[in-house]
């Protein structure tokens, strides 16, 4: 097996692993996912699903009656073929987004729901919020504001999550007061301008990951200062990449992968470089729609239409039927480039943005086998090495290995607000585990 192939193959294994590696992932959300046992995926079947989505088989060892139980669900397919039909516009610069405006449309009040979703098999897992209540969707309050952090411009962000309507419309009065004093309640996260792997797009979408997924020798304190400076040791590193699509300035989804990712030995011999190997840990979105400006006019109450739109956005998942086709796709690309500071004369990396427009054509790809999921083996039949999630909210998760980079890790984030459209964020790293690039796409049925 060559290194390509084998790279290809744990990434796509990593989606239909039943049980995680022997590893543990710190907790990086605000409520913990894993205080209870995994939820029953046959427990409450959702309302959409894509015709082909594969069902494991029941494990009759686990119960006498298991026969009589319903196949479990699995959101997990082979990934989605694209294939460029067209070139319809030549690559051009772009201007850089500004900062400011970015600001602008990220700021204020959001309000909307929140889960965690099985990397395996996209089914909700429940979510312990004081330790005896199990939910799998929770209500999410979240303020934006721009302010400076140590001299540098920053979104600051605080967010918290409630169980009732009566609890939400407190956090939503504390938010337009501005008053996150009760930290037990309150979490934050600051968003700098100056942050490395943030890659913003106009309109208020974003995409936030590490810039190296895995670290050389003699980083951190560790190798020999003999040895040369692309060697890599195997480590196991715990990360988050974080993509945000922002509609019409009013809505937005914002999805959160946990992976750890880890370089190892190359089974033809350490003359060869080694293999990138990437583990799905956690996965979870939240739908949040704008509620004004915290200090000028807020609401102290989530609306009964809005709260309608979200409990619907949130049984939908997108149907094969609206994927299937040819798309006309408007992407955004940036990428980081050594240049020199105008200010100093010094060396400094920026973002250069770059546009195109192709015609596209989405292929759904085959089933993983009710077999190849109950055993963690993969099923061959795939075009494409990785694998597909149909969440909910109409999201789509796909990991795969980018043609441009074979071995490398491509994580895409798509949205479909409106039957017909879609908008999609993806990010891709190289074989070796370091950044590439970070596409914004939006992009119209034919």
């Amino acid at each position: 097996m060559d290194t390509t192939t084998h790279a290809r193959a744990s990434l796509a294994a990593s989606f239909a692993r039943r049980k995680s590696p022997a590893r543990k992932s710190p907790d990086l959300s605000s409520c913990s996912a894993r205080s209870f046992p995994a939820r029953p995926s046959f427990a409450r079947p959702p309302l959409h699903a894509p015709s082909h989505l594969a069902r494991a088989k029941p494990n009759s060892k686990n119960s006498k009656n298991s026969k009589d139980r319903p196949a479990p669900l699995s959101y997990l397919t082979c990934p989605i073929v694209i294939e460029t039909v067209e070139t319809l516009t030549k690559e051009e610069p772009l201007p850089a987004p500004l900062w400011s405006s970015f600001a602008g449309s990220v700021g204020g009040m959001w309000v909307g729901q929140r889960g965690v979703y099985q990397p395996f098999t996209g089914v909700a897992e429940p979510i312990a919020m004081d330790g005896k209540t199990k939910v799998y969707t929770l209500s999410q309050c979240c303020v934006e504001n721009r302010d400076t952090v140590e001299g540098i411009d920053t979104v600051v962000r605080h967010e918290s999550s409630a169980l009732s309507k009566e609890t939400l419309g407190l956090r939503m009065k504390e938010a337009g007061e501005m008053d996150f004093s009760d930290a037990d309640e309150w979490s934050r996260e600051d968003l700098a301008q100056s942050e490395a792997g943030l890659i913003i797009f106009d309109g208020g979408s974003y995409s936030r990951g590490p810039l190296r997924l895995c670290q050389p020798r003699g980083e951190e304190g560790e190798g020999e200062a003999t040895e040369a400076p692309d060697e890599y040791r195997p480590t196991d590193t715990v990360h988050e990449i974080e993509s945000c699509l922002q509609w019409t300035g009013e809505e937005r989804v914002r999805v959160r992968v946990t992976l750890s990712a880890e370089l190892l030995e190359n089974e033809l011999g350490p003359e060869h470089p080694p293999e990138l190997d990437v583990s799905l840990l956690r996965v979870g979105v939240c739908r949040e729609s704008w509620d004004g400006i915290p200090g000028a006019y807020t609401q102290t109450s989530q609306s009964a239409e809005e709260e309608k739109v979200q409990l619907d956005s949130g049984k939908n998942r997108i149907l094969e039927s609206e994927m299937q086709g040819f798309w006309n796709e408007f992407t955004m690309t940036g990428e980081y480039v050594q240049d020199v500071s105008m200010a100093t004369g010094l060396p400094e990396t920026v973002v250069v943005y770059t546009s195109r427009e192709h015609q596209r054509l989405f292929n759904i790809g085959n089933d993983y086998s009710s077999a190849s999921l109950d055993s963690g083996d993969i099923d061959g039949s795939c075009a494409v090495d990785g694998g597909t999630l149909w969440l909910p909210h109409r999201v789509i998760l796909q990991v795969n290995t980018p043609p441009e980079s074979p071995g490398g890790l491509q994580v895409e984030m798509l949205w479909s607000p409106q039957v017909g459209k879609f908008e999609k964020v993806t990010r891709t790293y190289d074989g070796m585990g370091e950044f590439l690039s970070c596409t914004c796409s939006t992009a119209v049925k034919k």
